[in-house]
C-alpha cells in the first residue's frame, strides 16, 4: 500500500488539533484522525512514512513535530481554517459542506492564494469554531494596524464611505434580476447613506431603500 500525500496532511493536521488539546498520543491522533479525514487513513503506514522524511518523532509515547514537520501542519491548518472563514462568512454554507470543502481545500490552495484569501478576509484570528489560525507573512506586515476585510457586507459597511460593490450572494436568482435592474450591479459605486428608520444607499444620484437580509448580500469593497 502506497502512502499519499493527502494521508500525511491529515496524520499533520491530527497531530496538530491532538496537540492543542494536550494529547499527543497516538491513539488520540488515530481518533481525531478517523473522525475528521474524509477518507480512510493508515495513521501507523503514513507515520513509517513521515519519519523516514524527518517530518515526525516519538518522545515517551507522544509524537512530535520536527520543525520541517511543523512548518507542513501550521500550513495545512492555516489553509484548513481560512477556508472554513471563506466558506462560512462569505458564501454561508451548511457545517457539513464547510467541512467537507475546508477538507478539500487545504490540499490544493498554494501560497498565493492562501495569503490572498486571508486578506480578503481581514486576516481573522480564529476560525468558526474559535480555533486559532496560524498567522502568515500577510498577518505580520498589518500586526500593528487595525486590520479590516478588503471586502466586506453591505450591512456592515461604515456609514458614508465610498465602496465598489464586489459581488452579490441573492438567495434566489430573481432577487439578483431585480437588484441589477435598480443599478445594484458589480462595479459600481455604492455608498450607506442612513442606517435607521431605514437603510437607505446611494448609487450615483439614486437613492434606494433595501432590506437588510439584501444588504447582508451585497459585498463591496473600499474605494
Amino acid at each position: 500500500m502506497t502512502v499519499t500525500q493527502n494521508w500525511i496532511d491529515e496524520v499533520l493536521e491530527a497531530m496538530w488539533v491532538a496537540r492543542e488539546k494536550g494529547q499527543q498520543s497516538l491513539d488520540e491522533v488515530q481518533t481525531i484522525c478517523q473522525a475528521d479525514a474524509q477518507q480512510p487513513v493508515d495513521v501507523n503506514l503514513s507515520l513509517k512514512e513521515m519519519r523516514r522524511r524527518n517530518l515526525v518523532t516519538d518522545e515517551e509515547k507522544n509524537l512530535n513535530f520536527t520543525p520541517e514537520g511543523e512548518k507542513m501542519a501550521e500550513a495545512i491548518i492555516r489553509r484548513h481554517r481560512l477556508a472554513e472563514r471563506l466558506l462560512s462568512d462569505v458564501l454561508n454554507v451548511s457545517e457539513q459542506s464547510m467541512e467537507v470543502t475546508a477538507c478539500q481545500f487545504e490540499h490544493i490552495l498554494n501560497p498565493e492564494v492562501t495569503e490572498s484569501v486571508c486578506s480578503f478576509l481581514g486576516h481573522p484570528p480564529l476560525c468558526p469554531h474559535g480555533s486559532p489560525i496560524p498567522k502568515g507573512d500577510c498577518c505580520q506586515t498589518y500586526s500593528n494596524e487595525k486590520i479590516e476585510p478588503l471586502v466586506s457586507r453591505l450591512s456592515d459597511f461604515e456609514l458614508g464611505k465610498h465602496g465598489k460593490i464586489a459581488f452579490i450572494t441573492p438567495s434566489f436568482h430573481k432577487r439578483f434580476d431585480r437588484l441589477t435592474a435598480l443599478g445594484l450591479i458589480v462595479g459600481n459605486e455604492i455608498m450607506v447613506h442612513q442606517r435607521q428608520p431605514s437603510f437607505v444607499v446611494r448609487i450615483g444620484e439614486t437613492e434606494l431603500a433595501l432590506d437588510e437580509e439584501i444588504a447582508q448580500e451585497i459585498y463591496v469593497k473600499m474605494s
